[in-house]
């Protein structure tokens, strides 16, 4: 039997303790957009929203291109503010040795470990008013795919390694740190987490709350009509060079008549 990842009674819990991201309905609504099927997420064909659904994949796809067009070799990857890992998975499909996940949520840690070990488990997604509906998933076999690893970390503080990687990717992290600017600079200044050569993927809707950084920290400017766009650029240009730049949708359902829309600004760098 598949573990049990998230129960339906979890979903309803006071969940007043931990971090945002270790509440019982941010995490099913995570696994859903990292994991679930389109008839798993929407309740009707053709709906209006489906086109933003594979998010983790499109992203994963747009980083190999990216690697292509650039003759990147890629044989480790860290994917930064991973949550429950669909895009870890979806970047072992064809990174070469080994993709290491990180992110801040010890629960979404732990999800994503035993989602990984057990190769699939069972969550609980809400519907309205008081119900619920278990959705089973399963992971792809692993032969053939890059080892997938799983760890606890901050974005603004973290650990480089005797082997640098060959690819970095922060996904919607970038707008939830303390200070953006300096944890852009780990990769800028530290061969131990980025070589040289190497890419650096961000992918982020600029939704920025004080809850998490405060306005000075921002990137872009009101005074001079800078948008965050222009600030990520400026902040890489002395140290990158921009290889590809897109729109990625996105969706995250709350029950089937609620719906979280977003836009990412996506970049692919390639430092110097």
């Amino acid at each position: 039997m598949p573990p049990v990842l998230l129960k339906s009674d979890e979903l309803f819990g006071d969940d007043k303790t931990g971090l945002p991201y270790d509440k019982s309905r941010e995490i099913s609504r995570y696994l859903l957009m990292h994991y679930g099927a389109v008839d798993d997420v929407f309740d009707r064909p053709r709906h209006p929203l489906a086109d933003a659904h594979g998010y983790p994949r499109r992203l994963s796809r747009m980083l190999q291109d990216s690697a292509l067009r650039t003759g990147s070799r890629v044989r480790r990857v860290l994917d930064v503010g991973c949550n429950v890992g669909g895009v870890t998975h979806a970047l072992s499909e064809w990174a070469e040795d080994l993709v290491i996940g990180v992110d801040i949520s010890p629960r979404s840690i732990e999800i994503a470990q035993t989602l990984t070990r057990s190769g699939g488990g069972t969550f609980s997604v809400a519907e309205l008013g008081p119900f619920t509906r278990d959705i089973e998933l399963r992971l792809p076999a692993t032969d053939g795919r890059a080892e997938v690893r799983f760890e606890v970390g901050d974005a603004g503080a973290l650990k480089g390694g005797s082997d640098a990687f060959d690819a970095v990717l922060l996904s919607n992290v970038l707008d939830r740190v303390d200070d953006p600017a300096a944890c852009l600079a780990q990769f800028s200044a530290d061969a131990d987490l980025l070589r040289s050569g190497g890419l650096l993927m961000i992918a982020c809707p600029w939704s920025w709350y004080p809850e998490y950084s405060h306005p000075g920290t921002w990137l872009g400017s009101a005074q001079d009509h800078t948008s965050s766009e222009e600030g990520l650029k400026r902040l890489l240009e002395a140290d990158f060079t921009l290889v590809d730049e897109a729109d990625q949708a996105g969706v995250l359902r709350q029950n089937p008549r609620e719906y979280d829309y977003f836009e990412a600004h996506v970049t692919v760098w390639r430092k110097r």
